[in-house]
């Protein structure tokens, strides 16, 4: 007989960090996740995550599926599971990208608060938009108000976080405005649409209306590793200067082994990419994202809070050696410093 263990909502406390308290006391149970009408398992053995099942997706695909579930709530029964592993990675590496994906929804959740609206292109006949990259322009063809957000991962065969990233771009850059009703013509599609991408992995997200096959081990009948104070300070396009923080920086080792505080750093990058995006043009957003992926790097070999300030003050610099203009600058800095102040 199983035995409820512990239960929350993902509000007051991050699913990921449940799961590593959890896992760490070397538990066997079942975690079972609600976001009305959607309901998630996630399996574990031993304290190791070995299988997540949803309405629509099994494995990785069910268990990254949940990171966009932020008004959801768990409940973990302890016992023995019979199911199937599919789950092979370890769970520092999932639960890392599960709080990352979570963070990066957070932001962008802010301006498409639901999967279910449908996106509207504010563009007159024949105008041309500026400032947007081409897979940005290829969404912008077909945002009619026909499809959903949901639906247009599916039509362009891209993971949903992806394309509701992309659509947050486009409603900060007033390009698209977001109805909670279906408008406008079905577009021409060319197919396929879909293209090489270096965004999230692939994550199943089906619209709601639809009703597919239960994937097996779903039962549908049961229904502070905080940032260093320093920011980076005001400044005008010759210098920037920063506080050096003046207690001592987590080892390399230490970090490492809390893969919580590594997940907290790595989701805060993220947060500094989408901070960046939205002061610098277009043509510096490829510096942001190298600048980023190097910050993974350096954090995934021990590099600690070290990385997190070098991304920012790696950004600022670029864009003064780029040219950019001195007000834009310093209005980079003034939103990276209070990034890093509100930590």
């Amino acid at each position: 007989m199983s035995q409820g263990l512990i239960q929350g909502s993902m509000r007051e406390a991050p699913l990921p960090d449940i799961i590593q308290l959890v896992s760490q006391g070397g538990k066997t149970g079942c975690f079972n996740v609600v976001d009305d009408p959607r309901r998630a398992k996630i399996y574990l053995k031993d304290g190791r995550i070995i299988h997540a099942v949803s309405s629509t997706a099994e494995g990785l695909d069910a268990f990254y599926e949940v990171a966009l579930w932020l008004d959801g709530t768990y409940s973990f029964e302890e016992g023995d599971q019979n199911v199937t592993p599919t789950i092979q990675k370890p769970n520092a590496s999932i639960l890392m990208e599960m709080g990352r994906r979570m963070d990066e929804w957070r932001v962008i959740s802010q301006k498409i608060t639901s999967l279910d609206l449908y996106p509207v292109s504010t563009l007159l006949p024949g105008e041309i938009p500026t400032g947007i990259n081409p897979r940005e322009a290829k969404l912008l063809g077909i945002v009619t108000g026909w499809y959903s957000v949901a639906e247009l991962a599916e039509v362009m065969q891209k993971p949903v976080l992806t394309v509701a990233k992309d659509l947050y771009g486009l409603s900060m850059g007033g390009q698209i405005t977001l109805k909670g009703v279906r408008t406008g013509k079905r577009p021409a599609i060319e197919a396929p649409l879909a293209e090489a991408t270096q965004a999230i992995p692939s994550m199943a997200e089906a619209p709601k209306h639809q009703a597919p096959q239960a994937p097996q081990g779903f039962p549908l009948a049961d229904e502070s590793g905080g940032f260093p104070s320093s920011a980076v300070q005001d400044a005008g396009a010759s210098s920037i200067p920063v506080t050096v923080p003046s207690r001592p920086m987590t080892t390399a080792a230490s970090f490492m082994s809390d893969p919580v505080k590594m997940a907290k750093y790595t989701a805060f990058t993220q947060r500094i990419s989408v901070v960046a995006k939205q002061v610098l043009p277009a043509e510096h957003h490829e510096m942001v994202n190298r600048l980023q992926a190097k910050a993974t790097q350096a954090l995934l070999g021990g590099g600690g809070p070290d990385a997190v300030k070098e991304m920012a003050l790696g950004i600022s610099r670029s864009a003064v050696d780029a040219g950019a203009d001195a007000e834009l600058v310093k209005t980079l800095n003034a939103q990276l410093k209070a990034l890093f102040a509100s930590k």
